[in-house]
């Protein structure tokens, strides 16, 4: 790939909305924009900052403006001026990082205030007593292939289904006044049998005085306080609006206490497993759901991870909706939070994979897995999948629940899925207890794909180059996570016009058009009702780089079929009974 530039001027700043709609203050400083930028070999701040990076784009990206490939021996240093606006003056303020890859120091005005492992999650630290005037220095380590931090799909040898890595800052950088006594979380869990809501805030500091109020479509429908433990209930049986994608109805929450004054949201919605026809099916809302959707890695061919705009963000959803889709499976990644409140908003269910991890996976089972029905039991293969280091499964163990607590209030989150294809998978019997424990409202595929441990909620099959043939299955619900993957080269389009990568190759739109109504009329549709099929993940919903197997182009300028097309087939997936 030859350097790119980016196309954005030197007063540009990127992404500039609220990152965190969930938890939302009034005041707030996006220090998103062109930074000053080093590379050393050491993380140590440097003297000098020869070169300008636009945060938060990745320094491999294009839109970042450096676009180069990082060794594990070099190191990333930011640094940036910033000044406060008035409204912060007597106040403290939350510095927040939504996403930094892979070891962090944080430095404020010339003193090193955070460190921070794991590119994933953010992170966050409270300063006090802050000048006008300030400056602000990160200095990064990343090891992408490092056997013991998750890493999704980065990768030195990138190609196929591996990806360019992703270095230093990735998701916004930014900045919020809190009181002296502020919120710190809030956590909502629906009670959809009960028709109420409950709520529990955790405080720094005492309650005095507290308020709740919530609202439909802007219209108030009750008000309640906080007990001294900060929780409440809700009762919403005179107002009881469920979500659904068709209906994805949102309740608006303005929490106050003592000083501090938090906007939010919530939904009312039930995941479970249910009975159709005998057998177990995908629920929601107490009723039999069907779940049609599509892979979604959430790469774009200029940010990489980080999508250029919210309004990204926003069109893919859409253009999933306008094809009938009402699910994606946001594959080992986590997005930032905007991405799942337009989720909640626009009305798509969402399964979220966790990050995977470990030392490099063995080819040979990758490549055979897909023939080879093995069964090797994870408590004995640790090497086998990667998690021969004891320090590797400690980091994803202790990453699980922060990745639940920073993910629970998203309406759309109905799945967790543990572990795809093996990659870095153990434990899967100890960790689906774990996880379910963690969020006993949501479902869990242990492992999708194949290396079923026969737990979890879900037989989870993914079938690629051959016909898709399923039998019922007893006590768990039958789901195809991964399918398809039909690969339709688009010139002028493409990462690189040489290589592609796909499960079957097709050659034309019209092509792929036949080729798709072929396989969910005569594959998927019928093994609703043949198998109780509950769920139909197809591959994928854009080209990632050397994968040309999306339904649109990695530049997203060409959706490769007909819309109306594409939900007419989604059309036919559901139960006879669903809502």
């Amino acid at each position: 790939m030859n350097r790119i530039e980016s196309k954005f001027g030197a007063d540009y700043v990127p992404l500039v909305e609220h990152p965190t709609p969930q938890f939302q203050r009034k005041e707030f400083l996006i220090l998103n924009g062109w930074w000053d930028f080093q590379i050393t070999n050491s993380m140590k701040s440097p003297d000098r900052f020869e070169e300008k990076i636009l945060v938060p784009f990745s320094v491999e990206t294009p839109l970042s403006g450096i676009q180069k490939l990082i060794s594990k021996d070099e190191c990333l240093h930011y640094r940036r001026s910033f000044t406060l606006p008035k409204s912060f003056a007597g106040m403290s303020a939350i510095l927040h990082f939504d996403g930094v890859d892979q070891e962090c120091d944080v430095w404020l005005n010339g003193s090193k205030v955070y460190e921070h492992v794991g590119g994933y999650l953010p992170f966050s630290v409270k300063v006090d007593n802050l000048p006008e005037q300030n400056v602000l220095e990160i200095n990064v380590r990343d090891d992408t292939d490092s056997e013991i931090y998750p890493r999704g799909k980065q990768s030195n040898e990138y190609g196929g289904i591996f990806y360019k890595p992703t270095s230093g800052i990735w998701k916004s950088v930014w900045i919020e006044p809190v009181p002296r006594e502020y919120a710190s979380s809030i956590r909502f869990t629906p009670d959809f049998d009960g028709k109420a809501i409950d709520i529990a805030v955790s405080f720094n500091g005492s309650i005095k005085e507290s308020s709740v109020a919530v609202l439909f479509k802007n219209q108030p429908i009750c008000e309640a306080k906080l007990d001294s433990n900060g929780k409440t209930r809700i009762d919403l049986k005179d107002a009881f609006h469920p979500w659904s994608p068709e209906q994805p109805n949102l309740y608006e929450v303005t929490l106050k206490i003592n000083e501090d004054e938090i906007h939010s949201y919530f939904a009312m919605r039930k995941f479970s497993m249910v009975e159709h026809k005998g057998r177990k099916v995908f629920g929601l809302n107490n009723k039999p759901y069907f779940l049609t959707g599509l892979l979604d890695q959430g790469y774009w061919h200029d940010g990489g991870l980080t999508a250029p705009s919210d309004q990204a963000l926003i069109d893919d959803i859409e253009t999933i909706k306008s094809m009938g889709f009402n699910m994606l499976r946001k594959h080992i990644k986590i997005e930032p939070m905007r991405w799942y409140y337009h989720c909640d908003r626009l009305g798509v269910i969402v399964i979220q994979d966790f990050v995977n991890g470990g030392s490099r996976y063995k080819k040979f089972l990758i490549n055979t897995a897909p023939f080879i029905s093995y069964k090797f039991n994870d408590l004995k293969h640790y090497k086998l999948f990667g998690r021969g280091n004891s320090e590797s499964r400690k980091r994803f163990e202790d990453d699980m629940q922060p990745t639940v607590e920073l993910l629970f209030n998203s309406p759309c989150l109905a799945i967790w899925t543990l572990f795809n294809e093996g990659w870095g998978q153990f434990d899967a019997i100890r960790l689906t207890s774990k996880l379910k424990a963690l969020d006993p409202t949501r479902l869990v595929d242990s492992t999708s794909g194949w290396y079923d441990q026969h737990t979890g909620d879900f037989e989870s099959r993914h079938i690629y180059f051959r016909a898709v043939k399923l039998k019922p299955v007893q006590d768990r619900i039958l789901s195809l996570t991964e399918f398809g993957g039909y690969a339709l080269a688009t010139p002028g389009h493409m990462y690189r016009n040489k290589k592609s990568f796909g499960y079957k190759s097709i050659k034309s739109q019209s092509d792929l058009e036949a080729a798709l109504k072929k396989l969910y009329e005569q594959q998927i549709a019928p093994l609703i009702e043949k198998a109780g099929l509950s769920i139909a993940v197809y591959t994928q919903l854009s080209d990632v780089e050397d994968e040309v197997n999306g339904l649109v182009t990695y530049d997203r300028q060409v959706v490769k079929i007909n819309p109306e097309v594409m939900a007419a087939l989604n059309g036919r997936l559901k139960f006879d009974e669903q809502i």
